[in-house]
């Protein structure tokens, strides 16, 4: 059997905007959004999870503290989470109808 013949292949449906995508292909979701949970009490402020964050969503304070400082740029890769020597740092997934406990009334 030649496997280079374009024979043996499903030809793929080529795509237009006036037609739907087929069933097959998974619809786009929105970009989620993550929160980033730093534990003062276990952080030794070692800088380690602002050096490892590839969107600079952490920056360190006048004191050297590391503080979330562009929240909406993470991506949720845990980059800073699983690099954190102290386990101080925490990256989660925000649920579509969460609620921040300091928004609340």
């Amino acid at each position: 059997m030649n496997h280079d013949d374009a024979s043996d292949h499903d030809p793929q449906p080529e795509l237009t905007p006036d037609t739907p995508p087929p069933a097959d292909l998974p619809e786009e979701k929105a970009p989620s959004e993550y929160r980033i949970n730093i534990y003062r009490d276990w952080c030794k402020s070692c800088g380690i999870c602002t050096a490892f964050c590839p969107r600079q969503c952490l920056s360190l304070d006048a004191e050297g503290n590391p503080v979330v400082e562009k929240a909406e740029r993470c991506t949720g890769c845990r980059w800073c989470e699983l690099h954190c020597p102290d386990f101080a740092i925490c990256v989660r997934e925000v649920a579509d109808k969460e609620v921040d406990p300091e928004e609340k009334d």
